[in-house]
């Protein structure tokens, strides 16, 4: 097997639609898998391809349920056909979904299990499809790559699968988009309301996100006359399968912060380092997270970073961080005005940070993910070998 060139086929319909999370995963390693020697990666973007990432259109019932059966019809009857007619060693798909009828072996990437921690932060129609086919679908694929060691755990934890099938391969980072000295458009920033000063938050509006709690902190901060000179950026979309805008937008006005929060929706890729870049402190309160990609770019700049100490986070960030509980207010609201504050610590926070960024790269993490391809397809063929 590793004296031929590996046919992969990558199925991009579903990771592609979303811009964050799953959608970059899935770009940076196309990209390099794409010039990885000894590989011929094709991608299958599905039959809707000219939508538009983060484009989720008419939200009808008529419109979604179109959408989920062309969906299906694609991916358990055409996609197979068209694996099978061109005869690849192995499927990956970044989605977690596979045909039932796969053809060849698979490879699947699971991010976290955020349905099964947080089921009612989830639309009850995606919680009961997820809950239904995670389970078959782990039993059929020859390998899951899980992107954090804590993912990896709660997975074993959670269903029956072989350890030996789940490997870990971390995300990486785009050091020639995230660097210090990255710049944001100043008319961009204007228009979505930044003109001081700004502690930022990078996600989408969820309930997972723990949003209120960074903004208690921010309130009992500008109640103390700590944060008269910032405003906190929240930086991310309000996404029709996640609860938790309607509280962000409750707490805003509970507080009173409506001149102090500064809600961008969807950032365009190009302003985004630079909105890292500018930013005093990357606040990330989540209550789960399978990787945190946001705290990796925000060290990668240079922005020193707040997180909070569970899940995933302890194992990306290490010391290149401050860690605090995510319920605990007061000890938020310090550490946040700790660095605004002490450029001292700020600094050595930020020089972490940076250390700690350039340990993580898309091309080590397409590398080892190239090692689960051919340790699957080298168990294939010995399979075959052996009949």
């Amino acid at each position: 097997m590793n004296h031929r060139t590996l046919r992969v086929a990558w199925d991009n319909s579903l990771a592609r639609r979303n811009p964050t999370g799953t959608g970059v995963y899935a770009s940076q390693l196309i990209r390099e898998l794409s010039a990885s020697p000894g590989l011929d990666l094709q991608v299958f973007e599905g039959w809707d391809s000219k939508r538009k990432p983060g484009e989720f259109g008419s939200q009808g019932v008529l419109s979604r349920g179109a959408r989920a059966a062309s969906g299906m019809l694609w991916g358990h009857a055409y996609f197979p056909y068209a694996l099978r007619k061109g005869r690849f060693d192995l499927l990956h798909s970044p989605s977690f979904v596979v045909p039932f009828a796969c053809p060849c072996p698979s490879v699947v990437t699971i991010y976290d299990l955020s349905f099964l921690k947080f089921p009612e932060q989830f639309e009850s129609r995606w919680r009961t499809y997820v809950n239904a086919v995670m389970p078959s679908v782990l039993r059929r694929v020859s390998a899951v790559i899980c992107i954090s060691e804590h993912t990896r755990r709660d997975l074993l934890e959670s269903y029956e699968v072989a350890p030996h099938k789940v490997h870990v391969v971390y995300c990486g980072i785009d050091h020639a988009r995230f660097h210090p000295g990255a710049t944001v458009d100043p008319s961009w920033s204007e228009s979505v309301g930044i003109h001081k000063d700004y502690v930022l938050h990078v996600g989408t509006l969820s309930e997972r996100k723990n949003i209120p709690m960074l903004m208690r902190a921010v309130a009992l901060l500008q109640s103390q006359g700590k944060f008269a000179d910032y405003q906190l950026v929240l930086a991310g979309p309000e996404v029709s399968v996640l609860s938790g805008a309607s509280e962000i937008h409750k707490t805003i006005w509970y507080f009173g912060l409506q001149d102090v929060v500064v809600l961008t929706g969807h950032v365009p890729e190009a302003q985004l380092p630079g909105l890292y870049a500018q930013a005093k402190v990357l606040a990330m309160p989540s209550l789960y997270e399978g990787f945190g990609l946001p705290v990796l770019e925000s060290m990668a700049i240079g922005t020193p970073v707040v997180a909070s100490n569970t899940s995933s986070l302890p194992e990306i960030v290490e010391d290149a961080g401050l860690m605090v509980p995510p319920d605990d207010i007061a000890g938020w609201a310090e550490a946040i005005g700790n660095l605004l504050k002490n450029p001292a610590q700020s600094e050595e926070i930020r020089r972490r940070g940076l250390a700690r960024a350039a340990r993580f790269s898309w091309q080590q993490a397409a590398a080892e993910t190239l090692n689960v391809y051919r340790s699957v397809a080298g168990s294939a063929a010995a399979q075959i070998a052996a009949q």
